[in-house]
């Protein structure tokens, strides 16, 4: 059994641990492809208007930057919202009255009666 374990963690290749935290973290991927898309957006279109490389580059990682961790931060609020809302609206479960409990004062003799 420890065996298979091993085995497992040896069969895993570097790029298999190093992705592991986009499967495991909700919001991880979709915030690194809002980041990237909108650098590498806003760092091309700033070439296309100043034709100036260095200028381009240092905007597209400056909106890498900002973009990626306000998208993952804006998506975990999202989802706690999202969370908080289903439990408030899951009512409460009230346990079913039932005659055949000891502890009822109404026995199954007199509910006949009625």
């Amino acid at each position: 059994m420890a065996s298979d374990e091993l085995d497992d963690d040896q069969k895993k290749g570097l790029f298999s641990k190093v992705t592991e935290p986009f499967h495991t973290v909700p919001c991880t991927r979709t915030a690194y492809l809002h980041g990237f898309a909108s650098g590498l957006l806003s760092g091309v279109s700033t070439f296309l208007f100043t034709s100036n490389v260095r200028k381009a580059s240092n905007l597209g990682v400056v909106t890498f930057a900002l973009i990626m961790p306000g998208s993952f931060f804006y998506c975990r609020w999202k989802n706690f919202k999202k969370e908080l809302e289903k439990q408030r609206s899951t009512p409460a479960t009230i346990a079913p009255w039932r005659p055949d409990d000891e502890s009822s004062d109404v026995t199954n003799a007199e509910m006949k009666e009625t």
